[in-house]
Parts: structure tokens; C-alpha cells; sequence
């Protein structure tokens, strides 16, 4: 064999050897980051939530970095991703999340003052290898909100609420708060919130004949506030938020703590009831005690909306709720209607008085199917009877007899 043969040869084996001898590494897929649980701070805003979570690294920078991991993955999980199915389709996009950490959360200073101020709160080495931080800082929730729709992860509120059915909310100031200056301003506060986050606010002042539908409704049965109830029902709120501000004046400095209670109308149902309590902050300066009612005020909000959300995601898909009221109803209505209304309802529950029946039901139909399976019924089991419908509400159907 010539000499440059042989010597290819050699330098091919070797090649092949070498090949064959290295070791090939492959990067295991570990699944989702395993992250330290959040804490909510405080809501900025109807879009900006406060955030503190912690993170562990080989250095301040590593540790910051999965804190901050943290914070959005706690918003995601605990306001926005709320059934199994968006859980999981978090968990397959959040490297994708993740890429683009920058839109959704700042970078915290490197040491922050007591109470609420964004920046490390704590750091301490818990190895020798190891720093674990605890940190505050503000997540975009409405910029991650779009971003996880489009990637498919979370339905839009607008197409949640389209497929369970738009719920509509009412504001009403408690008894202990109807008297106070601040009512009006802090009842403007709500309303505004509620509608920077799309929710559909009805105002019981721009509806016809209140008087005799509320009187026609008469007295709501376990409800906490009667007088809201009644509203809520006669104008076809979903629910109804009642809310109180109180002023905490101590020398030089007011905070406000803020209360919001949320109910269902049809069933009185308590769905949430939060109270937040503002920073101090001092009488001296212009704008400075509106601040405190307005801090007080998100942070109960942000609160109290996720839960409302929550609930209606999971109840909502049962069907519509409705109040229907019965007045001057003929003896035993109560048992001759409620089968009817058995068949084409999913849950219906009787209250009797001597002359009123009221049944709240939640049924897959809307307002005028409704009525329809009532006129039916009451033509065939209640024959001989004249009645009217005082109203056909969205979820509220009044029918008088004569």
C-alpha cells in the first residue's frame, strides 16, 4: 500500500473511532420550572397587580430571576388560568411566557423600604452554593391577560362571559355607609373599576316603574341587605357588590379601610367578602386622602373580582339564574309550577308566602323561554286564572295574578 494511502486510512479509522467513542449528550426535557409560591401585595389598578415571591439561586441576579418567574406565574395561576384545562396549557406555553419575562414584570431594585415599596425585601444563603431572596414587585396583568389569550392559554373574558352568558353587576353602599359624604365618591370608584375591567355595570336610577317592581318583589329571603337585593333583582343584575369605606384618622395621618362584599342575587348567595386598609398618609398634603379611599379600594377590588370570575367560570356553564316572583298567586301554585319548571330547569327552589310564591331556578333557556314554559303551565294546571307579566327581565320574571 503507498504511503498516502496507508495514511488515510489511519486518519479515516481514527475519525471513526473518535466517532464512536464520544459521548453524545442529550438535554433531558425537565417539564415546567418548579417555582416558590406568590403572595398578592396589592391591586395598583384594574390592570397592575403588586406581587411578592421569592427565588433561589447561585447569585443575586439567579435568584431575582426566578422570584420574578415567580410573581407571573403566581398571577397567572391564582387570577388567571383557573380550570384544570388552562393550568395545563400554561404549563406546555410557560418557556414561551418565560422568553418574554420583560413585558410582564419589571427588574426590583436592589433593597426596598418597609411595607408595600417594590425591591428585594430579603436575601440570606441557605447553602454554600445558594441564596435564597424574598422580592415586591408589579406584574402587567392586562398586557400578560392579552398575551395568554393569544396563545391560547386562557379564553378572553369577553368570550368566557359569552359562553356562560354575560353577568351583570349592580353597587350599592352599605347601611352603615348611606349617610357618609364619601358614599357618592367611593361608589364612582367602584363603578369605574368595574368598567376599566369590562364588567357590565347596571345603575338602578335610569329604570322604569323601580318603585313597583321593587314593591312587587316585596321582601328577599335571606339576604344580608334587603334593600340592594330588591334592587338588584327589579333592574336584572347578576350580582350585586355592596361596599363601605371607613376613614382611620390618627394625628396628622387618614387611612381608609375599604369592605366589598359580593352576593347572587337570585339566591343571596355571599360569593366573596374582602376588607383592605390603605398606608397612612398625611392630611397635609392636597389629594393625598383620595389617595389612601383609591388604595384601598383597588386593593379590595382586585380581590374580591377574581373570586366573582372564578365563580361564575364554574357555576355559570349550569345555565341562567332567575327570580320568579308570583303575586297574589292562587292556592297551591307553589306545587303546581314547581314540576313544570323541574323539567327544563337544572335547580329550582320554592319560597311560599300567603299570597306570593317566589321560585329561583337556573335553567339552560333564556328570559322569554322561560316565560313561555310558565305561560304554558299556568294555562294547563292553573286554567281560569287571569295574570299579567310585570316584567321579563333578563333574570327576573314577575307575573301577577288579577
Amino acid at each position: 500500500m503507498k504511503k498516502v494511502a496507508k495514511s488515510a486510512l489511519i486518519v479515516g479509522l481514527l475519525s471513526v473511532w473518535a466517532v464512536a467513542c464520544t459521548t453524545v449528550v442529550i438535554k433531558e426535557d425537565r417539564g415546567p420550572e418548579i417555582l416558590l409560591p406568590g403572595e398578592f401585595i396589592e391591586s395598583v389598578d384594574a390592570n397592575v397587580i403588586r406581587v411578592k415571591c421569592a427565588g433561589t439561586g447561585s447569585n443575586l441576579n439567579e435568584a431575582i430571576m426566578q422570584s420574578r418567574k415567580g410573581c407571573v406565574e403566581w398571577v397567572i395561576t391564582n387570577q388567571l388560568a383557573q380550570t384544570p384545562g388552562e393550568k395545563q396549557a400554561y404549563k406546555a406555553a410557560q418557556a414561551q411566557i418565560f422568553a418574554q419575562l420583560d413585558k410582564y414584570i419589571g427588574i426590583p431594585g436592589p433593597s426596598a423600604a418597609s411595607g408595600h415599596d417594590k425591591g428585594v425585601k430579603k436575601r440570606h444563603r441557605i447553602s454554600d452554593t445558594k441564596i435564597k431572596i424574598e422580592m415586591i414587585e408589579d406584574v402587567q396583568k392586562k398586557v400578560l391577560t392579552d398575551d395568554l389569550v393569544a396563545m391560547g392559554v386562557i379564553k378572553s373574558v369577553s368570550d368566557m362571559l359569552e359562553a356562560v352568558g354575560m353577568p351583570t353587576v349592580m353597587v350599592h353602599p352599605s347601611k352603615a355607609n348611606k349617610g357618609k359624604k364619601n358614599r357618592k365618591i367611593m361608589e364612582d370608584l367602584v363603578n369605574s373599576y368595574l368598567t376599566k375591567a369590562k364588567w357590565e355595570v347596571l345603575d338602578a336610577k335610569g329604570v322604569a316603574d323601580l318603585n313597583k317592581l321593587v314593591d312587587a318583589i316585596g321582601e328577599v329571603g335571606d339576604a344580608e341587605e334587603d334593600e340592594a337585593a330588591q334592587l338588584a333583582l327589579a333592574i336584572g343584575a347578576d350580582i350585586y357588590l355592596i361596599f363601605e369605606a371607613n376613614k382611620k384618622k390618627k394625628g396628622n395621618s387618614v387611612a381608609y379601610e375599604v369592605s366589598v362584599s359580593g352576593y347572587e342575587t337570585t339566591t343571596s348567595r355571599k360569593l366573596v367578602s374582602e376588607t383592605a386598609l390603605s398606608a397612612p398618609r398625611t392630611t397635609f398634603v392636597a389629594g393625598e386622602e383620595s389617595a389612601a379611599m383609591m388604595e384601598g379600594l383597588n386593593d379590595v377590588m382586585g380581590k374580591a373580582l377574581s373570586q366573582i370570575t372564578d365563580y361564575w367560570k364554574e357555576d355559570a356553564v349550569k345555565g341562567n339564574r332567575f327570580t320568579i316572583v308570583l303575586k297574589n298567586a292562587p292556592k297551591n301554585t307553589d306545587i303546581k309550577l314547581s314540576s313544570a319548571l323541574k323539567k327544563v330547569c337544572a335547580r329550582v327552589k320554592t319560597k311560599s308566602f300567603p299570597t306570593q310564591v317566589n321560585f329561583f331556578a337556573q335553567c339552560k333557556g333564556d328570559n322569554m323561554e322561560l316565560a313561555g314554559v310558565l305561560s304554558d303551565a299556568i294555562d294547563s294546571k292553573l286554567s281560569g286564572h287571569d295574570y299579567e307579566f310585570m316584567a321579563k327581565n333578563v333574570n327576573n320574571l314577575i307575573i301577577v295574578f288579577k
